[in-house]
C-alpha cells in the first residue's frame, strides 16, 4: 500500500485566534457572509452564507486606531457612527471605520438580547485587533448582531424592541396589501 502524499493528508483546521490573527494581519474579510439592505429603520445587516460553530472567528471591526478624544472631534463632524471605542494598556482609544470600504464588520448591527456574536479585543505581534467570534452556531441566512455595550448613547434601545411596528418604510408590503 502506497503511502499518502503530503498533499493528500488531512489539514489541520486553524484555531478560531490563529485565524482571526491570519485575516486581521492580511486585513481581509472572511468568507460566508454578505452586506443585505434591512429597512430604512435599521438600515444594512451582515448575514451568515455558510455555517460558523460557537466560538470560531467571524470578522474583524477595522478602521485607523484614533484615541478617545480625536473620536470625540470626529463624532461632533461625523453623520455616521462607525466608531467602536476600547481600553487597552490603560489607554482609552477608538476604531474609526468611516471610510473603511474593504470590511464589512461595521455593517453588523446591534442586539441587546438576541445577539449570536459578541466582540474581543485580540492582540497579534503588539498590534491590538477587534475581532468578532460566535457565541452560538450560526445557520446561513441568519443576522450577524453582537451588543454593542453602550447603555447610554445608543437611542434606538429606548425604542421598542419589534421593528415590525416602526412606520417609516413606505416599501411595507403589509402596509401596501394590507395585512
Amino acid at each position: 500500500m502506497a503511502a499518502l502524499s503530503y498533499g493528500k493528508r488531512c489539514k489541520k483546521r486553524l484555531s478560531p485566534d490563529a485565524e482571526a490573527q491570519r485575516y486581521c494581519e492580511a486585513g481581509l474579510d472572511k468568507d460566508g457572509f454578505e452586506v443585505k439592505y434591512i429597512s430604512d429603520y435599521k438600515g444594512f445587516g451582515v448575514f451568515s452564507v455558510a455555517e460558523h460553530a460557537k466560538g470560531d472567528f467571524l470578522l474583524q471591526y477595522a478602521g485607523e486606531k484614533i484615541t478617545k478624544n480625536e473620536a470625540t472631534e470626529r463624532m461632533k463632524k461625523s453623520t455616521e457612527n462607525k466608531f467602536f471605542f476600547y481600553c487597552y494598556k490603560g489607554q482609552d482609544l477608538c476604531i474609526d471605520a468611516e471610510g473603511v470600504s474593504n470590511s464589512i464588520c461595521h455593517f453588523v448591527n446591534d442586539a441587546d438580547k438576541t445577539a449570536n456574536s459578541v466582540m474581543k479585543l485580540k492582540v497579534f505581534h503588539e498590534k491590538e485587533y477587534l475581532c468578532l467570534y460566535a457565541m452560538k452556531d450560526i445557520q446561513p441566512g441568519e443576522e450577524i448582531q453582537y451588543n454593542y455595550g453602550d447603555k447610554e448613547n445608543l437611542w434606538w434601545r429606548s425604542k421598542d424592541d419589534d421593528c415590525d411596528d416602526i412606520d417609516d418604510d413606505p416599501f411595507d408590503i403589509r402596509k401596501i396589501s394590507g395585512k
